[in-house]
């Protein structure tokens, strides 16, 4: 077959599954922040700050291996600067992920790179932070994206701690400059996968609001306890940053105009990484979490967007709310709630996504690897489901070829339907 017609096959079943019907098999994304630098010999520090390396080791493990998308998350958590960007909606969209070379530019609290504050070849890592203290609620409410703009931005960033000083405007500089690198890269990379056969399905951004308040304004514990000392405080808030949430997901998808043309779909996934779900018992999670999610996953598929979710830690207690989500319209990668459970809980009602753990592709073999994923198939696939393999978090770099090898073997083996 040549490279498009295998290219629109791939992406023909992520879309069958997305509309609901069941393709001809079970479709793999594949997806990592670091695996490929392993795999093709690169350190961590090196696919992470090097993009021809980047590219080079991402390109190696797409010819390798079958998958129907292969995905290189080079980044951390920055959903901060997406909303603080939304008037320059053209840099909006590309600062959605801290990056090493951001990261060097900003000089942000938020994270340690290999090379630098971590060994060479450990995962990056996002560290919480205190950014905001209690008594400044009533400014984020009254105007959040001025707060966020002038107050936490400079707090977030050591290089901007001074605004208007030369070192500030010179991180600005680097900023913007590599941001512009970083899109190039992606065009480029996109362009080199669709020559050997891999779809690039368009992305748009997307957060639950508390989750955007607890991860980059209060840190998780300070905002946990808020929802007991200052509860009617936090739902202003989250109320007050909610608009700027759906503009950033209706800013950053490509226009409607151009996604068949240059993607060859009009499908595009809203992705919401999920961090408190876990934290929450039903009762805070009901009063303060998700009422505003759902309403975002509401305007979101209104918008003609389909919400990507990844369900991360246990979501177990806080299933049945999903039924109050737009039915069929929901993708949900569960982390470690079992697949048998969700779909017990919810049948269709959200698109399954799941695979094996990091623990079974770095400690298994490729046999248990198999048994993991025949049962796996045999127990969800009815109706259509997605496998991501390292369902908690991509791909790890320590993650055995031959294990993912043989998940994707065991993929075309059981997954037909």
């Amino acid at each position: 077959m040549k490279a498009e017609d295998i290219r629109m096959e791939k992406l023909r079943r992520i879309e069958d599954v997305i509309k609901g019907k069941e393709p001809d098999r079970v479709p793999v994304m594949g997806a990592t922040a670091v695996w490929h630098g392993s795999y093709a010999g690169y350190t961590t520090h090196e696919v992470l700050f090097d993009y021809a390396k980047c590219k080079d080791a991402w390109l190696k493990v797409a010819r390798d291996f079958d998958f129907d998308t292969f995905t290189v998350i080079a980044g951390l958590e920055g959903m901060i600067y997406t909303i603080a960007l939304l008037e320059q909606p053209e840099m909006s969209s590309a600062a959605r992920f801290i990056l090493g070379s951001t990261h060097l530019a900003l000089g942000d609290v938020y994270s340690r790179w290999p090379g630098y504050e971590l060994d060479k070849n450990a995962h990056p890592q996002f560290i919480g932070k205190e950014i905001m203290k209690a008594n400044e609620y009533d400014q984020l409410i009254e105007n959040p994206l001025e707060f966020i703009n002038k107050v936490a931005m400079p707090r977030i960033n050591k290089k901007l701690c001074n605004p208007g000083s030369a070192e500030y405007n010179a991180a600005l500089a680097k900023y913007g400059a590599e941001l512009a690198k970083f899109g190039a890269f992606m065009a480029d990379v996109s362009m080199e996968l669709a020559k050997i056969g891999y779809p690039t399905v368009p992305m748009a951004w997307g957060y639950a609001p508390l989750d955007l308040i607890g991860d980059f304004l209060r840190d998780i514990k300070n905002v946990v306890m808020d929802l007991y000392r200052i509860g009617d405080k936090v739902k202003q808030a989250v109320e007050a940053v909610k608009p700027l949430i759906l503009r950033a997901a209706s800013c950053s998808a490509p226009p409607k105009e151009i996604r068949k043309p240059v993607f060859g779909t009009e499908i595009v996934e809203c992705f919401f990484p999920l961090h408190l779900n876990e934290y929450l018992n039903p009762k805070l999670y009901n009063e303060f979490y998700w009422p505003a999610l759902n309403e975002i996953f509401k305007e979101v598929v209104n918008m003609g967007l389909t919400p990507f979710v990844l369900f991360e830690g246990r979501h177990d207690a806080h299933l049945e709310t999903l039924l109050e989500a737009p039915k069929g319209k929901v993708v949900g990668v569960f982390e470690k709630t079992d697949p048998r459970k969700v779909r017990e809980v919810l049948g269709n009602h959200v698109i399954l996504v799941s695979g094996p753990t990091n623990s079974l592709l770095i400690g298994g073999t490729p046999q248990k690897v198999e048994e993991f994923m025949k049962k796996l198939l045999e127990d969800c696939k009815e109706g259509g489901m997605m496998i991501w393999p390292g369902v908690d978090g991509g791909l790890s770099r320590d993650a055995k070829p031959e294990n993912v090898k043989a998940m994707l073997s065991a993929v075309k083996k059981y997954g037909k339907y």
